[in-house]
C-alpha cells in the first residue's frame, strides 16, 4: 500500500515538471545584420562574336578569268604577297602595243626637235620667214604632246598588265574565298577576304531600350566562352540605325590588350557596368521566406529581444543578395539565420553581434522588370 502511494506521488511529480517545462518559452538563437543602403551598378550582358577590326574584300582592278588561287582560308599573308592571278595575255599585248606607240612617238618628237633647230638657224640667217619658223614650232609642240600621250598610255597599259596579279594590301589572315580557278570575275568583285591581324573586336547587338545604359557605361568587360580572365573593352562604334533583320543596334567593342589565345570567330560575352545614383537595400537570400505568393523577412527588436514578420518587395538579384524595393529601411535589424523556426513575437537570443551589411565590392544589379513580393 505504501509502495503504491509512493509511485503515485512520483508520477504526479513528473507530470507537474512536464507541465512546467511546457510553459517555459522557447528562446531560439539567431544571427542578424543591420540594413545599410549601398551604392551599386547596373549590369547588362550581350553575346557577341570576335571579329577583325579591319576586314578587306580583295578583288582585281580589271576583269578576267581566274587562272590561279594562291591562298587558302587560314593562311597568314604578308603585304604584297600574291593571292591570285587572272589571264593577262590581252593586257600584255596591249602593253606591248602601247610601248611600240611610245617608241614611235619618241622618234617623231626627236625628228621634229632636230628639224626645228635647223629651221631656227635658217631663220636667223634670213633664208626663211618667221611664219615658217612658227609652223615648225607648232609641229614640234604637237610631236611633244603625242609623245606624252603615248608615254601615259604605255604606263597605263603596263599597270593593267600588273593588275592581273592580286596582292595582299597588308599583313592579314585569309578568312574567306569568294572565287575559284576558271571563274570570270568583274573588276572589283570580291575574290579573297582578308582580316588584319593587328586589332580585334567583338560585334554585338544592342536592344533599343538599353542604348542609354551602353552610352553611360563606365566599364566594359569581355569574357570569352572558352574561358580565361576578363578583357577590358571599349565601345569603338555604335551604329546610328538598327539592323533591319534583328532590330538591334550593332556595336563594336574594341579589345584592349587581348591575350594571345583570342581567335577570330570566338564567342564572347560583353558586360556593361553603369553606376546607379540611388543606393539600394539588399539582404542575403537566406533571410527571406516566401509563403502564399508573399515574401517576408524577420525584424529583430533590440528593446524586447523579439522578432516580427515584415513583408518586403523583391526587385532583383545582386550577386548572392536580393535587392529590396519596399519594406525595409536603413537601420532595420534583419534575421539572417534561423528564420524557418521563428514565430511572430518570439523571443530570440543573438549568436553574434549585429553586423553591418558592407560587401567587399559594390553590388551589381542586372536590369529587369520588378517583381512584386
Amino acid at each position: 500500500m505504501r509502495s503504491a502511494a509512493l509511485a503515485f506521488a512520483l508520477i504526479a511529480l513528473v507530470s507537474a515538471c512536464q507541465r512546467g517545462a511546457d510553459t517555459t518559452e522557447d528562446v531560439r538563437p539567431v544571427r542578424t545584420l543591420t540594413v545599410t543602403p549601398k551604392a551599386t551598378t547596373a549590369l547588362a550582358e550581350f553575346a557577341g562574336e570576335v571579329r577583325p577590326r579591319i576586314e578587306t574584300r580583295a578583288g582585281f582592278q580589271i576583269p578576267g578569268r581566274v587562272t590561279q588561287r594562291l591562298a587558302e582560308v587560314g593562311h597568314n599573308v604578308k603585304a604584297g604577297q600574291a593571292l591570285a592571278t587572272i589571264d593577262a595575255q590581252d593586257y600584255r599585248l596591249a602593253a606591248e602595243g602601247a610601248a611600240a606607240g611610245l617608241n614611235a612617238a619618241k622618234v617623231d618628237r626627236d625628228q621634229q626637235r632636230a628639224d626645228y633647230q635647223r629651221f631656227e638657224e635658217l631663220q636667223r640667217k634670213g633664208f626663211i620667214s618667221q611664219a615658217e619658223l612658227d609652223r615648225r614650232k607648232a609641229a614640234l609642240d604637237a610631236a611633244e604632246a603625242r609623245f606624252l600621250q603615248a608615254q601615259a598610255s604605255a604606263q597605263s597599259s603596263g599597270n593593267q598588265a600588273g593588275y592581273a596579279v592580286l596582292r595582299a594590301p597588308h599583313d592579314a589572315v585569309v578568312i574567306g574565298v569568294d572565287a575559284e580557278v576558271g571563274q570570270v570575275v568583274a573588276a572589283g568583285q570580291s575574290v579573297i577576304r582578308l582580316a588584319r591581324t593587328g586589332e580585334m573586336e567583338v560585334l554585338i547587338g544592342i536592344p533599343e531600350q538599353q542604348l542609354a545604359l551602353l552610352k553611360e557605361a563606365s566599364e566594359v568587360q569581355v569574357r570569352l566562352w572558352s574561358g580565361g580572365p576578363p578583357i577590358v573593352g571599349r565601345v569603338r562604334e555604335l551604329a546610328p540605325v538598327a539592323d533591319p533583320a534583328t532590330r538591334t543596334f550593332p556595336a563594336r567593342i574594341a579589345l584592349l590588350d587581348p591575350p594571345p589565345n583570342v581567335a577570330l570567330g570566338m564567342t564572347a560575352t560583353v558586360t556593361f557596368a553603369t553606376p546607379i545614383a540611388q543606393p539600394i537595400i539588399a539582404v542575403p537570400l537566406q533571410s527571406l521566406q516566401a509563403e502564399g505568393g508573399v515574401t517576408h523577412t524577420w525584424l529583430f527588436d533590440p528593446a524586447t529581444q523579439t522578432v516580427r514578420r515584415q513583408r518586403v518587395q523583391v526587385v532583383n538579384a545582386a550577386g548572392n543578395e536580393i535587392v529590396i524595393g519596399d519594406g525595409l529601411k536603413s537601420g532595420d535589424i534583419v534575421v539572417t539565420a534561423g528564420v524557418h523556426q521563428l514565430k511572430e513575437g518570439q523571443k530570440v537570443r543573438l549568436l553574434s553581434e549585429a553586423t553591418q551589411l558592407a560587401p567587399a565590392a559594390p553590388a551589381t544589379v542586372k536590369p529587369g522588370p520588378a517583381k512584386k513580393g
